[in-house]
């Protein structure tokens, strides 16, 4: 009996030190599962931390502070199932445009401008022509003055067509920039611009648009001058090629990849078959009446059911080398006059059936490219200047299809020659529907440096003591700003015979104060 109650007090004792440790031990299970929930919630909010800068890093930056307002384009970040949702919207009218991909961002309130304080009463009602109303007699005229006519069957609805556009953005000066975009502001659906830090040989740059509080305080400059109701990004784009590879393929292999991503952005904001791609330089325009027309005219090139063969839309180009008053004279035999000018032929629009990324490769299927089979110019005779035997013979036969034309990136649209139709107006001076406004940089080294390493790059540029000898085109540019002009050149704005002219060039005070500008650069130059 004393020894079942020493054994009973025994195992009362242990018990007693067993409830005693449980409370510790549960204590120390809670602080695990803690400790093991704290660690999984860091690791899941790392995991996403990292996708939004792998996100970001492939697409834009803005810097925003707290003071902002609302405003601007670019593209964003909606849910998988509401973005599946609006690329199922079957779109009938333009006016109801999806959002698919698209975002706002906000801008700090520093940084906001107000383009309209500087328009002139002319620029403004050049500039406020948006309406949702289509105003058919007024198409109808507009569409003329081109050769079009407006739409008139069931094909062809009368609406807008959507315009997106791509270029690749540098060291443009802000008054180019600011030329070009008052010609398209609030006409395009989407603005994609693509930068990198390298020029076309190679040549390391710095950013402009990314890195820097400067740099985000340019981008959200660079967002509000294409109108509020245009969507504008900025990609970024790092070569992994280098200059052995450059000169074993081509010199504008470079530029050539890096508008690809214009492609990517289209696709991203929503582009359709219907809607229509413009590619070009930044210093270049459609002029804003036959944007207009691109938007709404029966242009063959934008009819459904295209073959993809030749279905490019190129401008006319009046070209003013270095300043407003100093262009090129572009009209032959006008009044007797035999005069010896040039025009441009960029930018180019395409329906975006035969835009690669948003066409159908079944119909269109792709041909062989210059690198990686894949990339780059289009392989001779596979599609190269309107050659295609290549192309039928040994992709469209075995297909069993005859006539059809592979898909076109953006290189394709700007650098492919003889594949389409270049438009002038009809009127008596054959006026144009685009504008180049060409070396419109701040100083001599600049305009060395872009001859020295941007497309088809020349070496010799930057020892040349002249800026006249830097290039053909800048000959007539020194003389211009000296006051020598020949036949090959306008004598001055007011004397361009034409019925188009540039919006920004309309206030006389830019005019003079970038032909001052010129002067001065010249000045200096020749004083050397």
């Amino acid at each position: 009996m004393a020894e079942r109650q020493s054994r009973f007090s025994l195992s009362q004792t242990q018990f007693s030190r067993r409830q005693k440790r449980r409370p510790r031990q549960k204590k120390l299970a809670s602080i695990h599962l803690l400790v093991a929930a704290a660690l999984a919630l860091a690791l899941a909010i790392a995991t996403i931390l990292y996708a939004i800068k792998l996100y970001y890093s492939r697409t834009h930056v803005a810097n925003l502070d707290d003071k902002v307002i609302s405003s601007q384009h670019l593209p964003p970040a909606q849910n998988d199932q509401n973005r599946k949702k609006e690329e199922q919207r079957i779109i009938q009218d333009d006016r109801v445009a999806p959002e698919t991909d698209s975002h706002q961002v906000q801008i700090p309130k520093n940084d906001v401008v107000d383009l309209s304080a500087s328009w002139s009463p002319l620029q403004r009602e050049l500039l406020d022509d948006d309406s949702d109303i289509i105003n058919v007699e007024k198409e109808r005229e507009r569409c003329a003055s081109y050769g079009f006519e407006l739409p008139s069957n069931a094909k062809m609805p009368l609406r807008r067509r959507r315009l997106f556009y791509g270029a690749l953005i540098s060291a443009d000066t802000e008054e180019v920039i600011k030329a070009t975009s008052m010609e398209q502001y609030n006409i395009f659906h989407t603005v994609s611009l693509i930068e990198s830090n390298s020029t076309q040989n190679l040549t390391p740059k710095q950013w402009r648009f990314f890195g820097s509080e400067d740099a985000s305080k340019e981008l959200n400059w660079l967002y509000q001058l294409f109108g509020p109701k245009t969507k504008v990004s900025v990609d970024y784009y790092v070569t992994s090629l280098n200059k052995a590879q450059i000169k074993n393929f081509y010199e504008l292999l470079t530029e050539n990849l890096q508008r690809e991503g214009n492609l990517y952005r289209w696709k991203f904001n929503g582009m359709r078959p219907d809607d229509v791609a413009i590619v070009g330089d930044i210093d270049e325009t459609f002029s804003r009446d036959f944007l207009r027309a691109l938007q709404i005219c029966d242009v063959p090139q934008f009819r459904p059911g295209q073959s993809c063969r030749s279905p490019k839309v190129s401008a006319s180009t009046l070209m003013f080398e270095a300043s407003p008053e100093c262009s090129w004279n572009a009209v032959k035999n006008w009044m007797g006059r035999n005069a010896e000018g040039r025009r441009w032929y960029h930018p180019d629009a395409m329906l975006g059936e035969c835009v690669d990324q948003i066409g159908d490769t079944e119909l269109h299927p792709p041909t062989k490219r210059v690198y990686l089979g894949s990339h780059g110019s289009r392989k001779d005779f596979y599609g190269h200047d309107n050659e295609f035997s290549f192309y039928d013979s040994n992709i469209l036969v075995d297909l069993n299809m005859k006539g059809q034309g592979p898909l076109w990136f953006p290189h394709d649209i700007r650098q492919e020659n003889f594949m389409g139709k270049s438009v002038t107006k009809k009127d008596m001076w054959k006026s144009p529907t685009g504008y180049h406004f060409h070396n419109f940089f701040e100083s001599g080294e600049e305009i060395r440096f872009k001859y020295a390493t941007y497309g088809h790059a020349d070496s010799k540029a930057l020892g040349q003591p002249r800026l006249r000898g830097v290039h053909r085109a800048l000959d007539m540019a020194v003389n211009c700003a000296l006051g020598k002009h020949t036949k090959k050149a306008e004598i001055s704005f007011e004397s361009i015979p034409s019925s188009s002219r540039p919006i920004y060039y309309l206030n006389e005070e830019a005019r003079k104060a970038r032909h001052s500008m010129w002067q001065d650069i010249v000045r200096r130059d020749e004083e050397k």
